[in-house]
C-alpha cells in the first residue's frame, strides 16, 4: 500500500495542479507556500510550571525581583490562582516603592473576594464569596488613568469603578513580590498575610485589557496557550525563571502537553511476586474530601492466579481508600473498604481498557472495553478524603506499607488516570475510542480539570524496584502496541481529527508555510502533506479566497474576529 504520507502529499499536489489548471479560479493560478521557519526562543516557557506555597502561615515564602518597566498610566495583572485558604487580607502581588509600600497589592480581602489596591488609598474590591477555595480561578485587575479599573474573575466583570486614581501614574523602578505582600520595601512581611496555594499564568500589562480579551484568555483555559493581543511588560516565563525563597517551590502542573504527551510509554511490572516493586507517592489532592471518583486504564495482566491488585490509596482512616484489581478471579473496586465483584473474567496476556467509577449519591460501576460490566451500591461511603498515600502495583495493608508479595501485580498498565467525577457511560466510551490504544484522553477532561491524578503524573515518578518504563520497539515487545509509528492504513484526512475554532488565530513564529486556496480542504491538505504543520489560522481574502498559515504549533492562541483556525488532533 502507498504510505499515508505519500498519499496525502499526492492529493495535494492534484489539488494544486488542478488550482493553476484554472479548474477552481483563474485569480488562484499560483499556491504560493512559503517555508519560512522561525523559532522564537524560549517560546512555551512556563508551561504547566506552577508556583507552590504550601499550608503555614509563614514570611519566608515568596519570590522577588525588581522589575525593569516604565512608568504606566495603565495596568492589567492577570492569573490563575487555587488558594488553600479563606481569610481577610491575604495578598499574592506586591509592588512597591520608595515612600510607597503599597503601589500596587492584589490578593483577598474579606474571604472569597478579590482586593485590588493602587497607592494604598485608591481601591477596588468585590462581593465577598466569589474566590472560591481549592478550586483554580481566573483573576484579573486592570486600571487606566482616563477611565476606570475593573476586576474580572472567570471572565465575567465583578466589580467596575470609574474614574479611579483618575490622572494618575504606576511609578517605575519599584519591588515586586510574589506571595507576600510588603510593609517596606522588599520586606516587612506579615505571616498572617503570606499567600496559601497555587499560582500560575502570571502576567502584568502596561494596558488595560478590554473585557473580551480578557474573556478570551479564560476561555481558551488554564491549561490553553491563550495570549493578549500584545506581549505583557511581565511575562510569567520571567517570574518562573526565577528561585523562590523558603518552601516555596516551582512543581508540574496537571496540564498534558497536547502536543508530545506520553504516548506509548508503558508501565511493566515483572513477573515474579515480590513487595519490592511499586510506584508509590503522596498525590497533591487539594484539601476537600472527594464526593466522586473514577480510574481508568489499560491493563495487560501476565499472572495466573486469582487476587492481584494494580492501584491502592490508603488513608489513614481506611487503608482500603481505593483499590482495583482481580479478586478470585473476577474484576473489583474497593471504596473505604466496601467492595464490588463484577462477575468478568479477565484474560492473561491480552490488554483490555478497565475502568472503575463511583460516587457517593450512586453506585460503583465497572467497565471493560468502554462497556459496562455491572454495578452494585457500596456501604454508606458519603466521602473519599484526601491526603492519603498511592501506590501503584502493590496493595497496602498499612499507610504506605504492609504489602503481600501475592498480591502484587504482574504485568503492563498504560494510560492511567484518576478522575474526580464519576464517569459517565458514554465518558468511559469516549475514552476507550473503541480501542484506539495509542490516543490519551480527549481534551476537554483536561480543559475541564476533571483529572485529578495524570498519567503523565505517575510515570514521573520514581519506581522502585524492577518496574520499568517501555517505550517503543520495548513496548512492542511487551505486547503494546508501537504508538510512536504512524499506521500507514489509515486514511490521510479524517474530518473528525480537525477541530474548528472559530474567533481565533494562531500566531507563534513556528511556521510551515502560508497558502492561498479557495477552500478549506485545500489548506487542510497542503498542512498534512508539510508533516510538521499542526494548526491552520485563515482570513478570506479577494475574490471569495482564503489565506491560511500553517502553523507548526498550537500555541500563541490570540482573539480574533476576522480568523478561524483548525487544529488537527488525530
Amino acid at each position: 500500500k502507498t504510505p499515508v504520507l505519500e498519499r496525502s502529499k499526492q492529493w495535494y499536489q492534484r489539488r494544486v495542479r488542478g488550482i493553476i489548471r484554472g479548474k477552481y479560479s483563474a485569480m488562484l493560478a499560483a499556491v504560493i507556500l512559503l517555508s519560512t521557519l522561525a523559532l522564537v526562543a524560549g517560546e512555551g516557557v512556563g508551561h504547566n510550571k506552577v508556583l507552590n506555597f504550601p499550608a503555614g502561615d509563614n514570611t519566608a515564602n515568596f519570590l522577588k525581583f525588581n522589575p525593569d518597566t516604565d512608568e504606566t498610566s495603565a495596568l492589567t495583572v492577570c492569573a490563575w490562582l487555587r488558594k488553600t485558604t479563606s481569610d481577610n487580607t491575604r495578598y499574592w502581588f506586591s509592588y512597591a516603592i520608595s515612600g510607597q509600600d503599597n503601589e500596587i497589592i492584589v490578593g483577598e480581602n474579606d474571604p472569597g473576594s478579590v482586593a485590588f489596591y493602587i497607592q494604598n488609598s485608591n481601591y477596588i474590591i468585590t462581593p465577598a464569596g466569589l474566590w472560591p477555595v481549592n478550586i483554580w480561578t481566573h483573576i484579573c485587575a486592570s486600571w487606566d488613568a482616563t477611565t476606570k479599573a475593573v476586576i474580572m474573575i472567570n471572565g465575567e466583570v465583578k466589580a467596575s469603578q470609574d474614574g479611579l486614581f483618575a490622572g494618575g501614574a504606576i511609578r517605575a523602578g519599584g519591588s515586586l513580590v510574589i506571595g507576600q505582600e510588603q510593609d517596606s520595601v522588599g520586606g516587612a512581611f506579615d505571616a498572617t498575610q503570606c499567600f496559601l496555594g497555587q499560582l500560575y499564568g502570571i502576567n502584568v500589562w502596561d494596558y488595560a485589557l478590554p473585557a473580551d480579551e480578557i474573556g478570551f484568555l479564560f476561555s481558551t483555559g488554564r491549561c490553553g496557550y491563550g495570549e493578549a493581543e500584545q506581549d505583557p511588560i511581565i511575562p510569567y516565563s520571567g517570574i518562573v525563571s526565577l528561585d523562590p525563597r523558603g518552601t516555596a517551590s516551582i512543581v508540574n502542573g496537571s496540564c498534558i502537553d497536547l502536543e508530545d504527551p506520553s504516548v506509548g510509554e508503558v508501565l511493566r511490572f515483572p513477573l515474579q511476586s515480590s513487595t519490592g516493586n511499586y510506584i508509590q507517592f503522596a498525590p497533591e489532592l487539594g484539601s476537600e474530601a472527594f464526593e466522586a471518583v473514577s480510574v481508568c486504564t489499560w491493563y495487560f495482566k501476565t499472572f495466573s492466579d486469582t487476587s492481584r491488585y494494580f492501584f491502592s490509596y490508603a488513608h489513614t482512616d481506611n487503608f482500603n481508600g481505593i483499590i482495583l484489581g482481580e479478586s478470585s478471579n473476577k474484576l473489583g473496586m474497593w471504596i473505604m473498604g466496601s467492595k464490588y465483584l463484577a462477575d468478568v473474567n479477565l484474560e492473561q496476556n491480552r490488554w483490555y481498557h478497565v475502568c472503575g467509577t463511583w460516587a457517593a449519591d450512586s453506585v460503583v460501576s465497572l467497565y471493560v472495553d468502554g462497556e459496562k460490566v455491572g454495578d452494585s451500591p457500596v456501604s454508606t461511603v458519603a466521602l473519599l478524603p484526601v491526603g492519603g498515600m498511592l501506590n501503584i502495583g502493590q496493595e497496602q495493608d498499612s499507610f504506605g506499607g504492609s504489602f503481600d508479595a501475592s498480591q502484587a501485580y504482574s504485568g503492563s498498565l498504560y494510560n492511567l488516570n484518576m478522575f474526580k467525577i464519576k464517569l459517565s457511560d458514554e465518558d468511559v466510551a469516549r475514552i476507550y475510542g473503541g480501542g484506539t490504544f495509542c490516543e490519551m484522553v480527549p481534551d476537554d477532561f483536561w480543559t475541564n480539570e476533571t483529572i485529578a491524578i495524570s498519567y503523565n503524573t505517575i510515570i514521573n515518578q520514581p519506581r522502585t524496584g524492577n518496574v520499568a518504563l517501555d517505550v517503543h520497539e520495548e513496548a512492542w515487545r511487551h505486547g503494546a502496541k508501537y504508538c510512536k509509528q504512524k499506521d500507514t492504513d489509515d486514511e490521510a484526512h479524517t474530518n473528525d481529527c480537525w477541530v474548528e475554532e472559530e474567533g481565533r488565530r494562531y500566531k507563534d513564529k513556528s511556521t510551515a508555510g502560508t497558502v492561498m486556496v479557495l477552500d478549506v480542504d485545500s489548506a487542510k491538505a497542503a498542512c498534512f502533506a508539510t508533516k510538521t504543520c499542526k494548526a491552520i489560522t485563515c482570513e478570506g481574502a479577494k475574490g471569495g479566497a482564503l489565506k491560511c498559515a500553517l502553523k507548526e504549533s498550537f500555541k500563541r492562541a490570540k482573539k480574533s474576529n476576522k480568523h478561524i483556525s483548525y487544529t488537527y488532533r488525530c
